[in-house]
Parts: C-alpha cells; sequence; structure tokens
C-alpha cells in the first residue's frame, strides 16, 4: 500500500489525519518523545533566537522552543491541520505561553508573517510534501541566510525495530502491495534515504549538511501503555501496517500484543528501539 493510499501525503493531515493526532496526542507525542528530546538538545536553541517550527503537531515542541529562547525570543509553530493548531493555541494557554503563536498553513507554500526566522525545526513534520524540493525551498525562504535548521526524520523501516516487529506481526492479515511503493514517495520515511535527503537540501539552498544517527527506545504505543493497549492503538490509529480486514482485527490485536509483551516495562510502556536521522544546515 502507497502512503498516498494510507493517506500519508500533506494534504491528508489538514483532514482526517489531523483529527486522528489530536485524538490520540498523548500516545502519539509521548512515543516520538524519546527522539524528540534528543532534536531540542541537538539544535541549542538560545535566547534572543526567532524559531519557526514546520508540521507541529500538537504543539508541543513550539512550546518547549518558546521556553528555550526566552527572554527575547520567539517561537512560531505552523501546521496544515487547522484542528491541531487550535488545540495548540489553547494549550499554549493554558501555560500562560506568550512567547509562541501557532499559525494554519501548508508549509510547502505559505508565506508566514515574520520570515525570514533565525532558525527552522521540525520534528518529523518535513517528510510530507507532494513535492519535497518545492516544498524545501519555500522553507529556504523561511529563513534568513546563515540561518540554521534542524529537522529530525525518520530512518528506514528496516532500521526500526519497532516497525518491524509490528509490521512482522501483522503480516498474515494484510495484502502486500502489488508493485514495490517509492522509497521518496511523500510519508513517514521519504528522507529515509540520507542521499535523496541531501539532494533536497542542497538545490533548495542549504549547505554544510549534516546527517547524524539517533537512536532510543521509544514507548511504542505510548508512555504506559499495556501490549494490548498498544496493538489497539497501532491498529486504530497509526495507519502504516495497512488495512486488516474487520473480521480479523481482534487476531491481529492479539499477534500484536504479544509480540510487544516481551518488551513491556511496567509503568513505562513497551520498549523498543527507534531509529531516525537529526539532520543540522545552514542556509546558505
Amino acid at each position: 500500500m502507497s502512503n498516498a493510499e494510507q493517506g500519508l501525503g500533506a494534504e491528508n493531515w489538514a483532514g482526517d489525519m489531523g483529527r486522528n493526532w489530536l485524538a490520540n496526542l498523548q500516545r502519539f507525542e509521548s512515543m516520538i518523545a524519546p527522539i524528540g528530546a534528543a532534536l531540542l538538545t541537538h539544535a541549542k536553541f538560545k535566547p534572543g533566537e526567532r524559531v519557526i517550527d514546520i508540521g507541529c503537531g500538537g504543539g508541543g515542541t513550539t512550546i518547549a522552543i518558546g521556553r528555550a529562547v526566552s527572554p527575547g525570543g520567539h517561537a512560531t509553530g505552523l501546521d496544515i491541520s487547522p484542528d491541531l493548531i487550535w488545540s495548540c493555541g489553547a494549550r499554549a494557554s493554558q501555560g500562560t505561553q506568550s512567547d509562541v503563536l501557532f499559525v494554519c498553513a501548508d508549509a510547502a507554500t505559505a508565506t508566514v508573517t515574520g520570515a525570514p526566522f533565525d532558525r527552522l525545526f521540525s520534528r518529523f513534520g518535513s517528510m510530507f510534501f507532494p513535492d519535497a524540493k518545492a516544498g524545501f525551498r519555500n522553507l529556504r525562504r523561511m529563513v534568513k541566510d546563515g540561518g540554521r535548521i534542524d529537522l529530525g526524520v525518520w530512518a528506514g523501516p528496516q532500521e526500526n525495530p519497532w516497525l518491524q516487529t509490528m509490521m512482522g506481526a501483522v503480516a498474515d492479515y494484510v495484502t502486500p502491495p502489488e508493485t514495490p511503493p517509492d522509497p521518496h514517495a511523500p510519508g513517514p520515511f521519504a528522507f529515509a534515504d540520507t542521499a535523496y535527503l541531501t539532494e533536497v537540501l542542497e538545490q533548495a539552498g542549504f549547505g554544510e549538511i549534516a546527517i547524524e544517527p539517533c537512536l532510543r527506545d521509544m514507548p511504542v504505543g505510548g508512555a504506559g501503555a499495556t501490549p494490548r493497549e498498544a496493538a489497539e492503538f497501532i491498529l486504530s490509529a497509526m495507519h502504516l501496517a495497512g488495512e486488516v480486514p474487520e473480521e480479523k482485527r481482534e487476531d491481529a490485536i492479539g499477534k500484536v500484543a504479544d509480540a510487544l509483551a516481551p518488551h513491556h516495562v511496567p509503568g513505562k510502556g513497551n520498549l523498543m528501539p527507534g531509529k531516525a536521522w537529526l539532520v543540522t544546515a545552514k542556509a546558505i
């Protein structure tokens, strides 16, 4: 099944995918939090910097950046989902965050008030452009000359044991694609190929590119989830395993839960390694 068929392109995030992320916000955010924390540490934000956060999702990274660049700095979170952006604003106001702003727009084409920014950041939010090269040329316009970007993107499925385990557990319940999917199609793993990612960045006007691996234990299915809870979440919300027929869903949940059980740590969840690339580059 292609990424487009699974609804993993940017246009889908404006609708059902954005609403799905919001409905499962705690599970999604806590699952990717270890890699997100590593990316924030890697970025080394400083007080006074003005930062745009691309694909900000539930706004957690934008709020964290806002704190890091205070006093004197500012963080703008940009996402294509109106549902997520609405929730971001509520979340920020509850935390009395005055140094953040949230904008609903398509990062592939938007002209954002405040651009060009000092820095650009994205935790798993830059891989969904229908045309990656055109999308990154627009991102380049958001960053001042000499400005730094920091991206977190997934390494390939074969390098992510959590995903391999999940896919193996449901292999008997999903129909494989008739033709291999385009590895560079919009979706979570669009930039798993670092040579392709480098090409996209260079043509957009970024240089001094550095890419390093980040391997962290992630609580699959969310922090504190039991194997059964994680399995239900994976099959209902993650949209990475293809469609399991309804009549086989209960069996598939059992198989996924069984596969996760050896990795369950009470109070923490189902801890399995996840691998991403931490990408740094300069606007030239």
